[in-house]
């Protein structure tokens, strides 16, 4: 999980290399005429120092500029600005939802169980503290990236299949859903497993900070260190550990059965390979500071084939 090295405020603004063999090219200069009919020199890299962008110890500040100045009372970072708009957001959904009960009444059927919104809740929270935790504690990676929601189809594959098994089930074996495991304790201790999952996750990505990749990084930074305190002293991989577990408890929560083991056989795999090709590069980032590392701290995942 090799990370980029802490950026000075120029380097944020201007592009930096790839870590490919390819450079990023530079951008072209703009074509659009300046107020004075003069375009600007392609040669002039340094930025206006009107509006900059400089990091901070809790995310990145917002460009200041000379048309105003931010009031100081809010944090004036992207985190911030990230976590109100998220909030508003799920204000505003919350009392759309209430005004809209009579229609909802309507359309509704049976399938419009509370496990599925809890279900819908999760994803969308899922998404919004990948990006928190990104702009807020490891801001060198900060993109729209971060949310992972382009993270590969075959996880929004998985997802719609859930869904899909979910709506079956609801139409065409409805009874299903009148059995213990549809019953307020089960979903209960699903729901309070899912929470925990996520809570592990997030909290791992806060703990590691610049450390921590979604990525597997095969070039080690200056400030990439071995994270051993905390969560990674109970398992090494708590990031694909919380994953784990918050997924599948995603799948118990709809009711779902095939779904539920496929998402066992097809993650137990997938971070099999993963953490074997992840801790090569630790290896030798690390050299023997990982190995004994590894071998007193497991993974706390229920399938992991280390070959």
């Amino acid at each position: 999980m090799a990370t980029l090295s802490a950026p000075t405020a120029t380097q944020l603004i201007t592009p930096t290399p790839s870590l490919s063999s390819s450079p990023t090219p530079s951008p072209e200069p703009s074509r659009l005429p300046t107020p004075n009919g003069i375009r600007p020199s392609p040669l002039s890299s340094t930025p206006s120092p009107s509006s900059s962008v400089t990091p901070t110890g809790n995310g990145l500040t917002l460009p200041k500029t000379d048309q105003y100045n931010a009031r100081g009372n809010l944090p004036n970072t992207i985190f911030a600005v990230s976590v109100i708009s998220a909030v508003l957001g799920g204000i505003a959904a919350a009392a759309l939802a209430f005004a809209a009960q009579p229609f909802w009444r309507i359309v509704a059927g049976s399938w419009a169980r509370p496990q599925l919104g809890v279900y819908i809740a999760a994803v969308a929270v899922f998404h919004l503290l990948e990006f928190f935790t990104t702009a807020g504690w490891n801001v060198q990676k900060l993109s729209v990236d971060a949310f992972l929601l382009n993270n590969g189809k075959q996880y929004h594959y998985a997802h719609a299949f859930g869904l899909a098994e979910y709506f079956v089930s609801s139409f065409f074996f409805p009874r299903k859903f009148n059995s213990r495991l549809s019953a307020s304790p089960w979903l209960t201790l699903v729901t309070i497993i899912m929470v925990c999952a996520q809570v592990i996750r997030s909290l791992a990505m806060i703990q590691a900070a610049q450390s921590f990749s979604h990525i597997v990084k095969n070039k080690k930074h200056d400030d990439h260190v071995l994270v051993t305190h905390g969560l990674y002293s109970w398992a090494r991989h708590p990031a694909y550990t919380g994953f784990f577990y918050w997924a599948v408890a995603t799948q118990l929560l709809l009711g779902n059965v095939v779904s539920t083991v496929g998402f066992i056989l097809v993650l137990s795999k997938f971070f099999s390979a993963r953490i074997v090709d992840e801790e090569l590069w630790l290896v030798k980032f690390f050299g023997d500071e990982y190995i004994e590392y590894r071998k007193r701290v497991g993974t706390k995942l229920p399938f992991y084939f280390s070959t």
